[in-house]
């Protein structure tokens, strides 16, 4: 859409490619979807800031002048590089898709049928995850504005707004389409027949049609093509390549030093991280997130989540004060007691039982008891412990190297988990849950029964578990607003900071969704602006 034309799907050598060589030739055809899938590397950049920085699974630990800091802390600007890049490389992929998808023609080989295939899921996902960031979701009306439906390779052609609803149908019929026309056997480096059934198991969770999420989350667990990574691998699962990994069902590869510019700092991990001297290191684990997955020691998911230790002899006890900023104490650890000195006498950490083998602590403040984390002494960044993320790092060695995950399988246990909840099959949910928490390496009096619930309900232990599985993949934000439920943030972050803080999110807030790019407004006649 973004002034377009045939030679700038990629910066390849077949960026000359023509319509009529496309028509003519399988291997044109096929360097042009290699090229399209090519571009998707610079596309998830933006792809999972968008989705993922507004959850409440992550803390920033300072202002910065990239425009991240927005989609961040929910103060919208039209004109964020952020949300222009996503919205210009979606569509350029778009076009590029549909320059194949016009040049070939269905049923004249199977070569051609399996790009078709490719194109059309390709289509499908940028469009799906295009009206997820600038559409309110579907279960708020199919009638609300979506984003404009490009299916046509022609650059001049710059169709106005269509309907969430509009928009969420065209991608139903591109997914379906697709998976009719797969027929190779490829890596999950490329889209495939499951890779299409997998964003159907998430499309229709996301319209609420809650059997048939559950007949395609089915389908791919049935498939018997993917197997879950053990509970000894979890905690390196992105250190694998996509290839080798038996849980990947697509992702969008990155190949090592090839695809590793300024030797990883401007990667998505350097944000998360400083590892081996490289990254920014400056956006943590939430505190919410934190007490999530430590909350049982042989979570291997915390393995996700590194703690820059400073001097291992030194203990602390940190918490949050009432204006959610870090606080810590220096304690002594004695059997299963913690003591601290304070005004000269020597004071008890509370504990309280938590219920399989272990103790929540607590520390007394004029304030009331806080809940405290047992750590060693860490590094600061402006008071903000340095809680590294690792799940964007690491992937076949090289430091902050990452492929980008679109779909796995643990996802389509938790897709057949919340649509079951939904339809009121609790115990059906709970096994599913239970399947990735005993895959984590929870013990069996950390599995769910609906006699052991407490207040909880079905649903609330079903979003919780995706948080916990699926944090930092750009799941959060969504599964929020989409289950009309609000996003609490309430936790130390610099999303806190300035004369406008956002500890709480609603579902019904403007703010849920980008404003478009400013710049189309300019240029395609009859665009609106989202309130």
């Amino acid at each position: 859409m973004m002034i377009l034309s045939a030679c700038n799907i990629d910066r390849s050598p077949y960026d000359s490619i023509t319509s009529d060589d496309l028509a003519s030739s399988e291997s044109s055809a096929q360097s042009v979807t290699l090229g399209t899938y090519s571009r998707m590397k610079a596309w998830s950049d933006n792809w999972h800031r968008l989705f993922e920085y507004p959850s409440d699974n992550l803390a920033l630990s300072g202002t910065t002048t990239d425009p991240l800091f927005f989609t961040y802390n929910y103060q919208r600007i039209p004109n964020g590089s952020r949300v222009v890049g996503f919205w210009r490389s979606s569509y350029q992929i778009i076009v590029g898709a549909n320059k194949t998808i016009e040049a070939l023609e269905e049923g004249t080989s199977a070569a051609n049928d399996q790009l078709l295939a490719e194109n059309y899921y390709i289509r499908a996902l940028m469009h799906f995850q295009l009206v997820n960031i600038f559409g309110r979701p579907y279960v708020q009306g199919r009638d609300n504005d979506g984003v404009p439906l490009k299916l046509d390779g022609d650059h001049l052609n710059h169709p106005s707004r269509s309907t969430v609803g509009e928009v969420y149908d065209q991608v139903e019929a591109d997914l379906l389409k697709a998976a009719s026309l797969f027929n190779e056997d490829k890596s999950n480096a490329y889209a495939s027949k499951e890779a299409a059934w997998a964003l159907l198991s998430r499309f229709y969770l996301y319209k609420d049609e809650n059997a048939k999420a559950i007949e395609y989350a089915d389908m791919v667990i049935d498939s018997g093509k993917f197997s879950l990574v053990s509970t000894e691998k979890l905690a390196d699962y992105t250190k694998m390549a996509p290839e080798t990994n038996p849980e990947t069902i697509f992702a969008i590869k990155f190949i090592t030093d090839a695809d590793y510019e300024y030797n990883g700092w401007y990667t998505v991990g350097s944000l998360y991280a400083n590892i081996q001297g490289t990254g920014w290191g400056e956006m943590y684990a939430s505190r919410t997130y934190l007490e999530m997955v430590r909350e049982y020691p042989e979570d291997r998911r915390y393995g996700f989540i590194q703690p820059k230790v400073v001097d291992e002899s030194i203990t602390w006890a940190l918490y949050v004060d009432n204006a959610n900023t870090y606080k810590w104490k220096e304690v002594t650890q004695s059997g299963d007691d913690y003591t601290y000195s304070e005004n000269g006498m020597t004071k008890t950490l509370g504990k309280l039982d938590n219920g399989h083998g272990g103790y929540h602590y607590f520390v007394e403040t004029s304030e009331g008891n806080k809940r405290v984390l047992i750590d060693n002494k860490l590094d600061l960044r402006n008071g903000y412990p340095k809680y590294y993320i690792l799940k964007c790092s690491g992937q076949e060695d090289q430091v902050h190297l990452w492929s980008p995950v679109i779909s796995r399988l643990a996802e389509m246990y938790l897709n057949r988990a919340e649509a079951n909840a939904k339809l009121g099959n609790n115990d059906l949910a709970l096994q599913d849950v239970n399947v990735i928490r005993e895959r984590a390496g929870i013990p069996d009096i950390g599995l769910y029964t609906t006699a052991n619930l407490g207040e909880k309900s079905v649903m609330d232990v079903v979003l919780a578990e995706r948080q916990l599985e699926l944090a930092f993949e750009g799941h959060r934000k969504v599964d929020v607003f989409r289950n009309n439920r609000s996003l609490d943030r309430s936790y130390p972050g610099t999303h806190l900071a300035g004369s406008s803080p956002v500890s709480t999110v609603a579902p019904t807030d403007n703010a849920i969704i980008e404003y478009i790019p400013e710049a189309q407004l300019l240029v395609h006649e009859g665009l609106t602006q989202n309130p």
